[in-house]
């Protein structure tokens, strides 16, 4: 950044300035160097998107974060109103009239006439300044300062569960992209099985039952690869709603590391849950907020002062603008005042003790609304914790079961070959493999969901983001 040479004031060949400006680029926000910038949604069918990038677009897209922040926007906007009350209260006003200001005769007959119609103009300014009030207006700016602070953890919150939907979404992609992986190893090995069959039967080495059934498991597994391909496009398109855009039904995706076991126990997990998770957080502070409402509206029992302040100038005339050639060239004087005010509530029709009575039953509803959040916390930090454990022990076992399937399809394979097997051992054989595959594939990107889910549920997934 090197400042003009035709200006006065530039500095030419000073390295500190070169410097600064680096410095200003680095601090002031919205520059390139201090925020990040928007991840770009894919629009080519087809293209790489990365784990994390799928999650940043969920952040920085998703309908519901932008609402939230929004929603954010307006408490603060609602705290500042509430502050409003601190500042002095300033209205103009400008007032014309018109009429008879002095007494007309009785009889309108011979004698006095009635006098001409006066005008008047006023134009002035009052001022209006709260002076002390036992605490309602800080107790209430203190009740919409909590509110925004409930707001922002909203925005916590959903972003949590919008990077927790990604992340589910983005796994299942990557399980029916295996999925169609598995399916397409099917139909090629029952291809080549069913080629070889077919010559062999043109040898008169195997029987037309042979090739008949080998052509049956080929077609069905066809029609399985149709199935798994169109449930892969469904998984992108409801990955495309998770990030809140509107992409392409197809993406490169990348895999995903193993899943480790949480270190933590459950009870661990389930204190951290209760300490982190964004929404009792929130819960927190709207607690507080109907507190400082209650202390607000108690406060309207007492007195309130304020002070008055006015000023202006007020005109006379017999007409509006004096063109009358009768009428007299009319005045104008100024004038000021000031005054003190004491308000004292003797009886408002029950008012103020319904106002006490509704901030009161609130608060008790925020209480009874934390209990239950928290009684959700600690369910979901169960489930999600038992699942995982669950799943990781399915993954071993359905480890075992496909390794030990696949050397079954080999053994039967080999077996036929010899003429010591049925074509039946064959396609049992190799649907045995397929489930096995299958039962592999779900369980390894559910232990990948539910170690996710446990993240979620104890308020730490959304950190690292």
């Amino acid at each position: 950044m090197r400042p003009a040479t035709n200006s006065p004031f530039a500095i030419r060949h000073s390295p500190f300035v070169w410097l600064l400006s680096l410095m200003l680029a680095a601090w002031l926000p919205g520059s390139a160097s201090a925020q990040e910038a928007p991840q770009p949604v894919p629009k080519a069918a087809g293209s790489f998107l990365g784990y994390k990038t799928a999650i940043q677009i969920g952040i920085e897209q998703h309908p519901l974060v932008k609402k939230s922040r929004e929603s954010a926007l307006a408490a603060d906007a609602v705290a500042q109103q509430a502050k409003a009350k601190y500042y002095p209260q300033i209205d103009a006003y400008a007032i014309q009239t018109g009429g008879t200001l002095r007494p007309q005769s009785a009889f309108n007959i011979g004698g006095p006439q009635n006098r001409p119609t006066s005008y008047v103009q006023n134009a002035g300014v009052i001022a209006d300044q709260l002076l002390y009030d036992f605490g309602q207006t800080a107790h209430k700016v203190l009740a919409e300062r909590a509110h925004h602070a409930a707001a922002e953890k909203d925005i916590l919150a959903h972003k949590a569960l919008v990077i927790l939907t990604v992340q589910q979404a983005y796994l299942d992609g990557l399980r029916q992209k295996r999925l169609v992986q598995v399916a397409e190893q099917t139909v090629k090995e029952r291809g080549v099985l069913r080629d070889h069959i077919a010559l062999l039967y043109k040898k008169q080495l195997k029987s037309k039952l042979d090739l008949d059934l080998i052509s049956v498991e080929l077609r069905n597994a066809e029609v399985l690869l149709v199935q798994a391909k169109n449930n892969l496009r469904t998984a992108f398109a409801a990955l495309n709603h998770a990030m809140g855009v509107r992409g392409p039904d197809d993406y490169t995706l990348e895999d995903v590391p193993a899943a480790l076991s949480p270190i933590e126990t459950l009870e661990s997990l389930t204190q951290e849950g209760l300490s982190q998770r964004p929404e009792l957080r929130g819960s927190a502070d709207r607690i507080r907020s109907a507190e400082e409402r209650l202390k607000s509206a108690q406060s309207l029992f007492l007195p309130t002062i304020s002070a008055a302040g006015m000023g202006g100038v007020i005109h006379f005339s017999d007409a509006p603008v004096n063109q009358d050639p009768g009428a007299t060239p009319g005045y104008a004087q100024t004038w000021y005042g000031a005054a003190a005010t004491l308000s004292v509530p003797l009886f408002t029709g029950f008012l103020i003790e319904n106002k006490v009575a509704e901030a009161r039953q609130q608060q008790y509803k925020e209480e009874q609304k934390q209990t239950d959040l928290a009684n959700k916390v600690v369910l979901e930090v169960t489930e999600a914790y038992l699942t995982f454990q669950t799943a990781k022990q399915q993954t071993r076992v359905a480890e075992q079961e496909a390794a030990a399937a696949r050397n079954a399809l080999t053994l039967a394979g080999e077996r036929y070959r010899l003429g010591l097997a049925s074509i039946v051992d064959v396609t049992s054989a190799t649907t045995s493999l397929i489930t096995a595959e299958v039962q592999l594939a779900d369980t390894r990107y559910a232990l990948q969901a539910s170690a996710a889910a446990v993240a979620y549920a104890t308020g730490s997934g959304y950190l690292e983001f």
